[in-house]
């Protein structure tokens, strides 16, 4: 027998059975060709011989729900950010970049994808707008004729995930057909799920939807579990209670480890590894951590060949000295080796595309585009507050208060923990200036073209004079994200493509948001990751009030609600 690669003296990690032996394996082509226990046979050539001496070879890890768009990153630096942690296969829903660039920013994010060294799939963003163009402004809107056209693209095998529950469950007639469309060709559909239960449930899953990894707990898990749903667990779902849960049912080949949204900050000390190692400190069994983040996303993918160390399979895997030390000794992908101690064994050298156009950023702007009447009224008026309701989670619930206008302009008090929040459209025809609570912003104002998932302008602050700042400063850049007080210009992050990405290594898109961060820190922002909390304030799916172009959204009712009114 010949062979492109023999492997001595490992120790295989089988993902069907989770379980460790001893063997010996032969790669030909990119793919496993003989994985077997004990020692080869005589009469085998091999172009490379590697004596693993009893270190562990483990699948290569998939993300089966991501968005490459919250690393910040351009998908070759990604890529970059990745391999080395052990992630050699994603799916990738780009529904940031649709929304901002429409169907030539999918196809723009596909071909940036392709021939990189990270094997990256694609869905097709269901959502563009999350919800509806009377709701919030898009530069395009996806409809049933999109994807059929998008489904024909490379690497294209889902439909991304379908956010907007209540529409699907009441009158979008558009989104019916959108997912009718993805079913017609043959694509896999991704759910998003954070409140339905029971018959609703059960009517959102009979339009074939098949996962959901929205924050879950044990009640959730045991039901969707029942209904035939992948249960995706991320980061805030991966909880000893429910690791529990899972460790009681009689079958777990449902439950998968993913990532969701991940800042650059965090890339730079891993990635889906992040995950499984949590994963295993909160009581899962680290083999079985390993095959939620390989072989059972593979198969929920409908990717057959990849996901385990096993004959015909791709030789995609991982050689560790300890089953729960990340990063990997050795990353390898399609039998070639790409990284090696926590760093790519070369750059990759391939530029990203030329971008299409798009939309620009609005700017620029003074203290009275921020006033809350824009028709410089004095006195008192009753208004709707969007608070948050704790430090760690996004959601928020929807307050009233009555507030002083002086010209038009919030008078706030010291102790009041209230802000302005601001959505403009990219095109600037529509607007919104509202109040938002419990943002901890004592002082000045953040600014983002990063706005999940609309992407407009968000500025949110407490000082109108520092919100035009930073909205002026995110204008001048092309986009990205700035901070800014009264006296100035305190941090900025520049992302130039789409306003949403950036094609620098990830170590300077970290240090530059981390630098962001901490200047939203001195003015006061206290969550635990201030800047995903402030950029999914326009997320108009997310629980249970938020703000877009258009007014305030309750985003159970699907109803806009005007931010103010007069006092009685």
């Amino acid at each position: 027998m010949e062979c492109d690669t023999l492997l001595l003296h490992a120790r295989i990690a089988d993902v069907f059975r989770y379980r460790l032996f001893e063997g010996w394996i032969a790669i030909r082509d990119g793919r496993f060709i003989t994985v077997e226990a004990g020692s080869p046979p005589p009469g085998i050539r091999a172009t490379e011989t590697l004596d693993l001496a009893g270190r562990i070879v483990v699948p290569g890890l998939i993300d089966s729900h991501l968005h490459i768009e919250s690393s910040l990153l351009t998908p070759r630096r990604f890529a970059e950010a990745v391999l080395p942690f052990g992630t050699t296969t994603i799916l990738s829903d780009p529904h940031e970049v649709g929304n901002v660039a429409g169907e030539r920013g999918v196809k723009w994010m596909i071909a940036a994808s392709q021939d990189l060294p990270l094997r990256i799939y694609h869905s097709i963003p269901s959502c563009v707008p999350a919800t509806s163009p009377d709701i919030e402004w898009t530069h395009e809107v996806f409809d049933a004729a999109t994807i059929r056209r998008l489904a024909r693209q490379p690497s294209v095998i889902a439909l991304g995930e379908v956010m907007d529950y209540r529409g699907l469950l009441g009158p979008n007639q558009r989104l019916r057909a959108i997912v009718r469309a993805a079913r017609e060709n043959k694509l896999l559909i991704e759910g998003h799920i954070p409140t339905l239960a029971g018959i609703e449930l059960s009517q959102y899953l009979a339009h074939g939807i098949s996962s959901d990894h929205t924050l879950t707990f044990a009640a959730k898990i045991q039901e969707q579990i029942s209904k035939g749903l992948a249960v995706m667990l991320q980061t805030k779902s991966v909880t000893p209670e429910n690791v529990a849960t899972v460790a009681q049912l009689p079958d777990r080949s449902q439950i998968i480890l993913i990532t969701d949204d991940i800042e650059p900050s965090l890339l730079t000390d891993g990635h889906l590894s992040r995950i499984v190692a949590l994963a295993i400190e909160s009581g899962m069994p680290p083999l079985e951590a390993i095959a939620a983040a390989s072989i059972r996303p593979a198969r929920y993918l409908g990717l057959r060949d990849h996901g385990a160390i096993a004959p015909g399979f791709l030789a995609d895997f991982l050689v560790m000295d300890d089953i729960t030390a990340f990063p990997p000794a050795q990353v390898f992908v399609g039998g070639e080796l790409v990284a090696g101690a926590g760093a790519m064994t070369a750059p990759i050298t391939r530029e990203s595309p030329a971008q299409p156009d798009y939309p620009g950023l609005p700017g620029s702007f003074t203290a009275g585009d921020f006033k809350l009447d824009s028709n410089g009224g004095g006195g008192s008026v009753r208004a709707q507050v969007v608070a948050l309701q704790n430090k760690h989670s996004t959601l928020t619930k929807l307050e009233q208060t009555t507030v002083s206008l002086q010209n038009g302009h919030v008078q706030f008090q010291d102790d009041d923990g209230l802000a302005l929040a601001s959505v403009i459209a990219r095109d600037e025809s529509s607007r919104t200036v509202g109040l938002i609570a419990n943002t901890g912003l004592q002082q000045g104002a953040w600014a983002s073209s990063v706005a999940h998932d609309c992407h407009n302008l968000l500025v949110i602050g407490r000082s109108p004079e520092a919100m035009a700042q930073a909205a002026n400063a995110v204008h001048a850049m092309g986009g990205g994200v700035a901070v800014a007080t009264r006296g100035g210009l305190e941090a900025s992050l520049r992302l130039p493509y789409f306003g949403l990405l950036s094609d620098e290594p990830v170590a300077a898109v970290a240090a530059g948001l981390e630098a962001v961060e901490d200047a939203m820190r001195r003015i006061g922002a206290h969550q635990t990751r201030p800047f995903l909390t402030f950029s999914i304030m326009s997320l108009s799916v997310s629980p249970y009030a938020k703000f877009t172009d258009k007014g305030i959204v309750d985003t159970e009712s699907r109803q806009l609600i005007r931010p103010f009114y007069p006092a009685d």
